[in-house]
């Protein structure tokens, strides 16, 4: 029983009359390494002119991400009865209550983030930070790890330049106002001064670029215009962008599913499926779940006394995304928590055991709390793998993408993970069976 030569080109497999053709007669993409190096290349010049266009690709992808993201709970809200308009109606109050979510939050949380900021800056800058970290160097560091401490440290303004500069002006104030004049002196100390005066704007003018100036200005002016623009195009462009790609949505999705070849669909659906539910499972997940701790870390720590416990929260919880990193946020609430308790009477501070327990037990229940309950609840096994797995993976893609790397790097290796399980490993299995002949 013979089957039929498959139009494409190819019969069960095998390759099909077409391919019997002489090479000279052939178009390029029918020659499947230049075929392959082609879809490579396409590939490739596809990325770089997403990365070269940036400032239009960006707010598209990540419209794109937060339609997908927030597809089931438009589907849920599009079959509610409540909600007029169908899909359009789902899609306008979600983002409505996106934004006043986020401008609630903004107003509550922003100010103190910026007060909480504004005093860590200005504590560095008067020679606060420097003079805490000093005393609590000598107070808690073993004396051999002094010094190399110590001169890091250093580093840091002292805040006596500004005072030497105050009081010297001070004292020249003074010493101008004490001096007794001399009347026979009087006339050739004017002609000093007005010479010198002279003298110094003569100078001042000779030294004074007014067009480096006016070129620096310029500059400055433009990056700030360029900075505003481009904030501004996110804010408009990322909710607009959502809206129709919210609305477009089935679309997209039936458009993709159309691209799949009939001979490939028994293999790739299945494959497409899980890739969902590991990608969107975790990222949907560890966004919530960042929040959730973000919120717990500032409660506890502002609890026990941890300065600047919002500020900090808020970047724990920006590290919370990446499973394993905000652990380096925890030496920083005990450094804060132990400078803090250096201007309390010695009789009132806490002692340098519960400065190392209470901040290393709040983050410790936070973490048990994640990983026992918050991860099992909110997206249970969709990534399918065990921690040191997902440690490596974070590792790799920080060594080779940075932080986008480590962001990434969970859902590529559950997606590689379903590749070896589903695809590589039968297909060796199958290999290894058969027979040596």
């Amino acid at each position: 029983m013979s089957s039929e030569p498959d139009p494409a080109g190819g019969s069960d497999g095998q390759e099909g009359p077409s391919d019997q053709r002489p090479l000279a007669d052939r178009h390029l993409w029918e020659i499947r390494p230049l075929r392959d190096i082609m879809i490579v290349l396409i590939v490739a010049i596809v990325l770089w002119l997403g990365y070269a266009f940036r400032d239009v690709t960006v707010p598209l992808l990540v419209a794109l991400l937060l339609a997908y993201l927030f597809e089931p709970v438009i589907a849920w809200m599009t079959r509610a009865r409540w909600i007029p308009f169908g899909r359009t109606g789902a899609v306008s109050v979600l983002l409505t209550t996106i934004v006043i979510g986020m401008l609630a939050g903004l107003a509550l949380v922003v100010p103190q983030v910026i007060e909480q900021t504004v005093s860590v800056v200005e504590s560095v800058e008067d020679g606060t930070a420097r003079r805490k970290l000093t005393a609590l160097t000598e107070s808690w560091v073993p004396q051999h790890l002094q010094p190399d401490i110590l001169d890091l440290v250093d580093e840091l303004p002292s805040g006596e330049d500004e005072q030497r500069d105050a009081r010297g002006g001070d004292q020249a104030a003074a010493g101008s106002t004490s001096t007794p004049s001399d009347p026979s002196t009087e006339p050739f100390r004017e002609g000093q001064e007005h010479r010198s005066l002279s003298d110094r704007l003569a100078a001042q003018s000779g030294d004074l670029d007014l067009w480096g100036l006016a070129g620096r200005t310029s500059r400055i002016a433009m990056s700030v215009v360029h900075n505003s623009i481009t904030v501004g195009l996110l804010v408009f462009l990322i909710p607009f962008y959502f809206f129709f790609f919210s609305l477009w949505y089935p679309r997209v999705a039936r458009f993709v599913d159309s691209m799949i070849p009939d001979r490939s669909r028994p293999t790739v659906e299945p494959l497409l499926h899980k890739f969902d539910r590991a990608v969107a499972g975790f990222v949907r997940g560890r966004l919530f779940i960042a929040f959730i701790m973000g919120l717990l870390f500032a409660l506890g720590w502002g609890l026990i006394g941890v300065p600047y416990a919002i500020l900090l929260s808020v970047v724990t919880a920006v590290l919370c995304l990446v499973p394993f990193v905000s652990i380096i946020t925890l030496p920083i609430a005990i450094g804060l928590l132990a400078a803090a308790e250096l201007d309390l009477p010695e009789a009132q501070r806490m002692s340098w055991l519960g400065i190392l327990i209470w901040p290393s037990l709040v983050f410790t229940v936070i973490q048990l709390l994640d990983g026992w309950v918050l991860q099992p609840i909110i997206y249970g096994k969709t990534t399918d793998l065990d921690p040191v797995t997902i440690f490596v993976a974070i590792l790799a893609g920080g060594s080779v993408l940075g932080i986008y790397g480590m962001l990434i790097a969970i859902p590529v290796a559950a997606c590689v993970k379903i590749l070896l399980v589903d695809l590589v490993i039968p297909k060796l299995r199958e290999l290894a069976a058969r027979p040596a002949g």
